[in-house]
């Protein structure tokens, strides 16, 4: 319940962002916290800012806001042990997933000025909300037996659940693959569409670039929790020099 309480103290805060916080929490963990989050967040609002040629610090707020508050949800359902409907994990899930911080800040930097009314706008929201989906049901497919141990519920667990247990680990995983794969070629469609469409060319790539970088952090395995993986793949690019392999015929 301290944790719970903590928690919602912060929530209140970062709604708040005044520059008084201090005075209004007695709680150290708290403090440390949104001390981190509120220099974090108004130096990048800074410079994104200048970029931008107006505040987007408010924006910033929401995506943290709405992050914290997805998450508050997750460790509702654990703790009260409450089993969502799919559809409403889903809904939840694709925020907790937590590129929401990642990749929306970023947009700020590519280059095209990004208006309020564009990052208000329903295109941008599904863009987000894609490339999220492809991210949690990757997350829940490749993390299932870990956090199944750790008694969270996941994408896998829910069906299995609300099937009655009447369908296999394996037939839902298929199902998974085949929701991933529409919101993949979904978000493609986005990507390059014209028509209509309000949000840069440039700030589209970077989410399906984005979409891309997760397929290859769980392909074989959980690239976050299971980083040895990933870590030889870095190296392999940043360190081992390229061995290029010459045609024979083409030296002739």
């Amino acid at each position: 319940m301290v944790h719970k309480l903590n928690f919602l103290l912060l929530l209140i805060i970062i709604n708040r962002w005044d520059a008084n916080w201090e005075k209004e929490t007695h709680s150290e963990q708290v403090k440390i916290i949104f001390s981190a989050l509120f220099n974090a967040i108004n130096e990048l609002g800074t410079k994104a800012s200048a970029l931008q040629k107006r505040t987007v610090t408010h924006h910033l707020v929401e995506i943290w806001l709405r992050l914290m508050k997805s998450m508050m949800q997750e460790a509702d359902w654990l703790l009260t042990k409450e089993v969502p409907f799919l559809d409403e994990y889903m809904k939840n899930g694709f925020v907790s997933f937590a590129l929401g911080p990642i990749i929306l800040p970023a947009l700020y930097f590519v280059g095209p000025e990004l208006p309020e009314s564009t990052v208000r706008h329903i295109e941008y929201e599904n863009l987000f909300e894609l490339v999220s989906t492809c991210g949690r049901l990757l997350n829940d497919m490749q993390g299932f037996q870990r956090e199944g141990k750790e008694g969270k519920l996941n994408g896998v667990s829910l069906r299995i659940l609300h099937s009655h247990c009447s369908i296999s680990e394996e037939d839902v995983k298929q199902e998974m693959q085949q929701e991933i794969d529409s919101a993949r070629t979904e978000l493609l469609r986005m990507v390059l569409q014209q028509d209509g469409s309000v949000v840069p060319r440039p700030c589209k790539d970077l989410f399906w670039k984005m979409c891309k970088i997760l397929h290859l952090f769980y392909m074989n395995t959980d690239g976050f929790t299971s980083p040895k993986e990933m870590v030889s793949a870095v190296n392999a690019v940043i360190q081992e020099p390229i061995k290029p392999k010459l045609n024979s015929g083409a030296e002739r």
